[in-house]
């Protein structure tokens, strides 16, 4: 039986297909080079470095071509991209058979931060003017990211000097080693075994180094109880169980087609301190798209934070809608069980069983008994920032369930927050049913994102070191999630004529 033939490597051919010819009409890389050409680079914050001697640089252009590309077929090593360039027929055609060098392709990303933060948002102006995003309904939620820092290159104060002990020991006893291979009479395993042992010995030394310089820096900085050596900006973040070094991402996306609106990374490790950052930079946004409608932020338990909530819930054109902490936690403990048993011992005696009386400014224990103030003014407590009453109950000695409501030998005391009444009515509202089915679509719109970036392309974890690096990273991952859900949407051919149908409307403008 003849195979189907194929053309020698060898064979001399007089008419070839050209590049385009091969790249189907629908192929999403003609939208990615129509949409790069159309960028306005100076406008979007790009400089070009200047250069006294040597070669032109590359057009930044055919570099962002790169980057695009690799990102959507779930590439970000700068030499896994170096070799698509070479042997990649659709990136051959993307970049023109140019074929930059691995460095070239890392300093872009590395070297034009503001650029990469502009062309986000330059999209999100494509996608508001393709009537894509209304900001009507915005989830906000925060994932974990492994920053480039394993859990051996982070080391604890009160442990350094254990470590530096260890150290030294080891490097004794190699020397020990070394000294007893010099009695061993067959030269060839001698001269094996020294060469092994001089090598962990070298490589233990480099090592020491390492760590005398980290016992330096706790030195130099008293306060310091943890140090990072690999990316001294990431913290402990817990995620699925798991601890390790990282970043805090948040998002916020928008309802209609689960568009990133917004994008934030923080080192802390969670999220009760992000409300206000992140619905200040919705507003932002609301006012750079000149949108005005009015936008409802659905957030998790996460945020439920009394400072936050009282921070946020006068701005205009935005309301929050949180989800209760304490209805999270009973949910969890249903579903896992009490891990951490509460400090009142009898159910039914926690402070939200308590009432407070508004009339007579005293709490009402289950039982009926008074709990008065102890200061007529509020105290402030610096870890929450909150000014809070104590109520102290004087009844507690002739109480039969007192073994069931506390074991302090004052009494029942709880503590209030000074905004309790603005709290109650702010709680209440939340328990409407127009704002729990708010809530109930706030998983489906935030976690759709988060689900693509993480499990569908494998993006659990940062390539680059230090918070505005692992920001400007964070950008361009949210822009590529945003063109590849724009592309899903309107299709490859669709999505071309929204660019020129946009970019002949900007001509008119002009």
């Amino acid at each position: 039986m003849d195979y189907i033939q194929g053309i020698s490597p060898d064979q001399i051919v007089l008419f070839s297909d050209s590049l385009d010819d091969i790249i189907e009409a629908d192929n999403p890389i003609r939208a990615i080079d129509i949409y790069v050409s159309m960028l306005d680079l100076g406008a979007l914050g790009f400089k070009l470095p200047e250069l006294k001697t040597g070669r032109s640089p590359y057009d930044p252009k055919i570099l962002l071509k790169i980057y695009i590309y690799g990102f959507l077929e779930k590439i970000r090593s700068s030499r896994k991209l170096e070799k698509e360039c070479k042997r990649n027929t659709e990136m051959i055609w993307l970049a023109q058979s140019l074929k930059p060098d691995h460095w070239t392709i890392n300093n872009f990303l590395k070297t034009h931060k503001v650029f990469i933060k502009n062309i986000f948002y330059n999209f999100l102006i494509f996608c508001k003017n393709a009537n894509l995003i209304t900001l009507e309904k915005v989830g906000i939620d925060g994932s974990k990211f492994r920053a480039q820092n394993s859990k051996n290159n982070v080391h604890k104060k009160k442990k350094i000097e254990e470590l530096e002990n260890k150290i030294m020991l080891k490097i004794e006893e190699y020397v020990q080693e070394l000294e007893s291979n010099d009695s061993n009479e067959d030269e060839e395993l001698r001269l094996e075994r020294n060469k092994e042992t001089q090598n962990k010995l070298e490589s233990l030394k480099k090592y020491k180094k390492k760590v005398e310089n980290v016992k330096d820096k706790f030195a130099q900085e008293p306060k310091l109880e943890t140090y990072f050596a690999t990316d001294e900006d990431a913290r402990f973040q817990s995620d699925q169980g798991k601890i390790n070094p990282g970043y805090n991402s948040q998002i916020a996306v928008d309802d209609k087609n689960k568009l990133i609106v917004v994008n934030h990374v923080v080192n802390k490790s969670n999220d009760l301190e992000m409300m206000t950052p992140m619905v200040d930079k919705v507003l932002d946004v609301k006012k750079d798209l000149k949108i005005t409608n009015h936008t409802h932020s659905l957030l998790d338990a996460g945020y439920d934070s009394e400072k936050e909530i009282m921070n946020n819930l006068s701005k205009e054109g935005i309301s929050i809608i949180v989800a209760d902490k304490h209805e999270a936690e009973k949910r969890n403990k249903k579903r896992y069980g009490n891990k951490n048993p509460d400090k009142v011992p009898g159910k039914g005696y926690q402070a939200r069983d308590f009432k407070y009386d508004k009339d007579k400014d005293v709490c009402i224990c289950p039982e009926g008994k008074e709990l008065h103030k102890t200061h007529t003014k509020p105290h402030l407590e610096k870890r929450t920032g909150r000014f809070m009453y104590e109520f102290l109950c004087h009844e507690c000695d002739s109480c039969d369930k007192r073994d069931k409501c506390t074991k302090n030998k004052r009494g029942r005391s709880i503590k209030i927050s000074s905004n309790r009444v603005i709290l109650y009515e702010y709680k209440h509202r939340m328990q409407s049913k127009e704002n729990k089915k708010l809530l109930s679509k706030r998983k489906e719109i935030v976690e759709h994102p988060f689900g693509t970036i993480k499990s569908n392309w494998g993006f659990r974890s940062f390539s680059r070191k230090g918070l505005e690096n692992v920001q400007t990273e964070f950008n361009f991952i949210c822009f590529i999630y945003n063109f590849r859900r724009v592309l899903n949407i309107l299709g490859t051919q669709n999505f071309i004529k929204e660019i020129k149908r946009q970019k002949e409307a900007k001509k008119k403008q002009v």
